[in-house]
């Protein structure tokens, strides 16, 4: 079940819109500028401080299912692999598998950290980081979270195959990523949209 006090407008915003630009690339009706502007909502700045100083760092993000259906959601994606798929057959995957709503617990994110360095560092520190989504021309959001470091779950395992699905599978055939997962683990939800100047609509 979805929590009912995530509000509707972050879900419209990280996953309605994100599940939209999906079946528009699927369809093939789309443009390539849509995209890209689609994709600001995957791409949020991670803000974290300690030893490393206060740092940013722009990093995709993705979609956390439910608790219950993690692991059978990960055999799915290892399923799909072993078959080689399409780029075509990847996006109907997500849309049939993954960006489904009841099976998303929009309380957490997720990303990898592929450098290991000044986020990796004050995440291992201090636990507590800012995400700034911005989708020109007006519309921003700023999520508060506690991070959790996985080097060897579940979570690590999902969120590396997700990666490897849409960026490396289509080619290669194979997932390859062995990077830490960061499971944000949301706190507060601020919309800082242009027409807002700063309102938390969560909790």
């Amino acid at each position: 079940m979805i929590s009912l006090s995530i509000p509707s407008e972050w879900i419209e915003y990280i996953f309605e819109k994100r599940r939209e630009a999906i079946e528009r690339m699927l369809s093939g009706n789309v443009d390539s500028r849509d995209i890209y502007l689609g994709f600001t909502r995957t791409v949020p700045a991670i803000v974290s401080y300690g030893s490393a100083g206060l740092n940013a760092s722009v990093k995709m993000i993705g979609l956390m299912p439910r608790e219950d259906i993690i692991e059978h959601l990960y055999a799915k994606v290892i399923e799909l692999v072993e078959k080689k798929p399409s780029m075509q057959i990847v996006k109907k995957f997500l849309l049939d598998e993954i960006y489904v709503e009841d099976r998303i617990d929009f309380s957490k994110l997720f990303t990898l950290d592929l450098a290991r360095k000044n986020t990796w560092r004050n995440v291992n520190e201090n636990p507590d980081v800012v995400l700034i989504f911005y989708t020109p021309p007006d519309t921003s959001f700023m999520v508060r979270a506690r991070a959790t470091v996985h080097t060897d779950d579940i979570y690590y395992r999902y969120a590396n195959a997700m990666h490897d699905i849409f960026h490396v599978v289509p080619r290669k055939g194979r997932i390859v990523s062995r990077a830490p997962t960061y499971v944000f683990h949301i706190k507060e939800i601020w919309n800082k949209s242009a027409d807002k100047f700063g309102v938390k609509i969560y909790p």
